[in-house]
């Protein structure tokens, strides 16, 4: 992955490839991951890969294509831009626009073939009035247990059964909820206990028709800590239920948390910057804005093509570094808007212009991690992969091979 030579070029400006920093993502990386986690999943449970926002700053398409072929259910989305997109770009799976709709958005959410999750009064009686239309609505429930955001609450169920007990063309095909700590088994147990409460009233309203339905309650936490079943012994709607999860960070090959390794997950995503400048300055040379950092001997400084507009944390300046070959050169003064100085001095083997250097790495060598990165500006690593790549090019590793963007 350090060889330029293996890269299939972008036809851009001029037809070169003009970028001075890069996201590497790692396909092969995402399939074993998928994998990994199926490997490790009870019964017949599936994955429902979440691709929301830019695949979590990893590119949507190409990572839902690429999640295609391994013949998922359905993907997850936020929003219906994201839904539609896919559909553009020739996704014909099952897509589910998790973070909800506006009433007026239903009939072209539908139109699209895509499954619109329910979860307030206003979007449920669009939902009635389009099936009074005789139109088919296929939708999804979303049950509140306790995460105060979105979801039917438990003490509107009644009014929800009220609405759909007599209206057929409304196919609810998935309850779902979202648990606030899905780390923290007993409280999540409690949580799935007062779900399997809510369901069992939808099923005795006979809002839940005897066909196959979906249940999907877990993140990446709440699967790692086992909570993602409901006790089913003994419930008339247990022949017709299967499950999902919908891993998001885990996918990625990011821990949930560092302190609880998920042994075998391989990054996805690498981070790299161009070598712009190189020039030696005597000790005492003051560099960046700020002049924060006052070097102690002369050094051979050189400057990448990444800043904060791209992505890289301002707080990572005098504390961050680069890698190359294994060898650490750390972060100099403060990181600009566009560029962040390296002290390349030790270098064994000497950079020249346009080499690349790694900023967030695949676990391969010494470069700095989203966690550790996450730690240093005291957020997750969730931010950090989507903020990553805001103005970068993406190429897309399989097998070794690179292919072009596709933003």
């Amino acid at each position: 992955m350090d060889s330029e030579s293996s890269l299939v070029e972008i036809p851009r400006s001029a037809g070169r490839d003009l970028s001075r920093s890069r996201l590497i993502v790692d396909l092969d990386a995402l399939s074993h991951n998928f994998g990994l986690i199926r490997t490790r999943l009870l019964g017949n449970v599936e994955i429902l890969p979440v691709v929301k926002a830019d695949a979590y700053g990893h590119g949507m398409v190409p990572v839902a294509k690429s999640l295609m072929e391994l013949g998922v259910p359905a993907l997850g989305v936020m929003g219906l831009e994201e839904g539609i997109r896919l559909r553009y770009a020739g996704i014909t799976t099952d897509v589910l626009i998790m973070g909800g709709i506006l009433p007026a958005e239903l009939e072209e959410c539908l139109s699209c073939d895509l499954l619109p999750v329910i979860h307030n009064r206003e979007l449920l009686e669009e939902a009635v009035a389009l099936a009074r239309k005789k139109v088919e609505v296929r939708i999804h429930l979303k049950l509140d247990v306790g995460m105060g955001r979105l979801g039917f609450l438990p003490d509107e169920i009644a009014w929800v059964c009220d609405r759909l007990e007599s209206e057929p063309l409304v196919h609810i095909e998935g309850i779902m909820t979202h648990f606030p700590e899905g780390e923290n088994a007993p409280e999540t147990c409690r949580q799935i206990d007062l779900f399997g409460s809510m369901l069992d009233e939808l099923w005795g309203r006979g809002v839940i028709r005897p066909r196959p339905f979906v249940i999907h309650l877990a993140n990446s936490a709440a699967f790692l800590s086992g909570t993602y079943i409901i006790d089913e012994k003994d419930r008339p709607w247990e022949k017709h239920a299967r499950y999902w999860i919908r891993p998001g960070i885990l996918l990625y090959g990011i821990p949930v948390d560092p302190l609880i390794p998920f042994s075998g997950l391989k990054p996805v995503m690498e981070v790299q910057a161009r070598l712009i400048s190189l020039k030696t300055l005597p000790g005492g040379s003051r560099i960046s804005y700020g002049g924060t950092l006052s070097l102690t001997r002369k050094s051979r400084v050189g400057v990448l093509g990444m800043g904060y507009a791209d992505g890289l944390p301002r707080e990572l300046s005098n504390w961050g570094w680069a890698t190359r070959s294994g060898e650490k050169f750390p972060f100099l003064g403060r990181v600009c808007m566009d560029m962040v100085m390296v002290d390349v001095t030790d270098a064994s083997i000497p950079p020249k212009l346009g080499d690349w250097m790694t900023l967030m790495g695949n676990g391969n060598d010494a470069s700095m991690s989203a966690w550790e990165i996450a730690d240093r500006i005291r957020s997750i690593p969730y931010e950090i992969v989507c903020r990553m790549g805001n103005r970068s090019p993406r190429f897309y590793s399989r097998k070794a091979s690179f292919s072009g963007n596709s933003r």
